[in-house]
């Protein structure tokens, strides 16, 4: 648990730090992008510290592109 603690305030240190950063450059849209990804990093961490089941990357692929294939398949098949 206090690993999880730690590894939240770092995020929080780190997210403040980045959009400081790019505040002051006038680069809003970049530090919110960064911070969009550091959240992301820092949920699968949790989740994998708190030992829950994180699919394969290359499940995530095929679950969001598998609605466009199948129909892009029948199309072809069709067609051909």
């Amino acid at each position: 648990m206090m690993a999880l603690i730690v590894l939240l305030l770092s995020s929080v240190m780190v997210g403040t730090a980045i959009w400081r950063r790019n505040s002051k450059n006038n680069r809003q849209r970049e530090g919110g992008w960064a911070l969009v990804i550091l959240i992301i990093g820092v949920g699968i961490m949790a989740a994998k510290h708190m030992h829950l089941p994180i699919p394969n990357p290359a499940d995530w692929i095929t679950a969001i592109f598998s609605p466009v294939y199948k129909p892009i398949l029948k199309w072809i098949e069709k067609g051909a």
